[in-house]
């Protein structure tokens, strides 16, 4: 099963790929793998953002070297980040939870477009496929069909994450792509029994873990834990401490920016 997922993996990453490309980069497992596929296969430079000293910027930085290729950090401080949060804002309208993932994108993005780069590669789509948000595992025990969950969140993307990084990028005139984001790897993922997607709650994604191992990714990436972009870059905490402003300034169409 495991030699069969990596394949499909690999020819999913490949199928994306233009002989120059950007990829939004994290130091993660869903980074990492597409970053040594496609470092084999073209011409790939590294994008992360976030705050100094942040886990995402210490770990791209360590994984890029590993994997020889080239690094290039939005490095972002408070006010790059709430001026970043209104321009976010204003290409997708909505809560806070919603908006800050796209500061990173958007950070990444404007960089990469500088570097004349018109295709950039994200890791969306596989949360779905290998289980791994922990509010999974908490619907999983309240009863939830979980398996029937993934499925739809996983063909709404198009109409959530997916289509909201395409709107910033498209901004930059780059066309965003989503390696994991792929049929035959998706029906194969599905068609996995859930509780074998499961195993792995510690760290999640277990089934994506091995199979990256097999890929030869770094085992720093494979090891590490689980933690999404605006968290990882440091972004989250910043705009929670100035909600208020955020809220005052960019009202969510729902009613009150928040966390929820």
């Amino acid at each position: 099963m495991i030699p069969e997922l990596s394949a499909l993996l690999r020819d999913a990453v490949l199928a994306t790929l233009e002989e120059r490309v950007a990829i939004s980069f994290s130091g993660g497992i869903d980074s990492t793998l597409i970053a040594k596929v496609a470092g084999g296969a073209a011409d790939v430079e590294l994008y992360v953002a976030g705050m100094e000293g942040s886990p995402d910027m210490e770990y791209a930085e360590k994984i890029a070297a590993e994997l020889s290729l080239p690094l290039e950090k939005a490095m972002l401080g408070e006010k790059e980040i709430l001026d970043l949060y209104g321009k976010c804002y204003r290409i997708v309208p909505d809560k806070l939870l919603k908006v800050e993932l796209l500061v990173p994108v958007y950070a990444i993005a404007e960089r990469a477009s500088q570097k004349k780069h018109s295709c950039m590669l994200f890791g969306s789509g596989a949360e779905e496929l290998f289980v791994g948000y922990t509010r999974y595992y908490s619907d999983f025990g309240e009863g939830k069909d979980l398996d029937a969950q993934l499925r739809e969140e996983f063909g709404t993307l198009e109409h959530r994450e997916i289509g909201w990084i395409k709107r910033v990028c498209r901004k930059f005139s780059i066309d965003a792509r989503f390696p994991f984001h792929n049929r035959k790897l998706a029906d194969f993922a599905f068609s996995v029994p859930l509780e074998k997607r499961m195993e792995e709650r510690e760290l999640k994604k277990g089934l994506l873990r091995e199979a990256a191992a097999l890929l030869q990714v770094p085992s720093l990436a494979v090891k590490r834990r689980k933690q999404a972009m605006q968290y990882g870059s440091g972004i989250h905490k910043v705009l929670l401490r100035h909600s208020d402003e955020l809220n005052a300034e960019y009202p969510a169409p729902e009613g009150k920016i928040g966390t929820n």
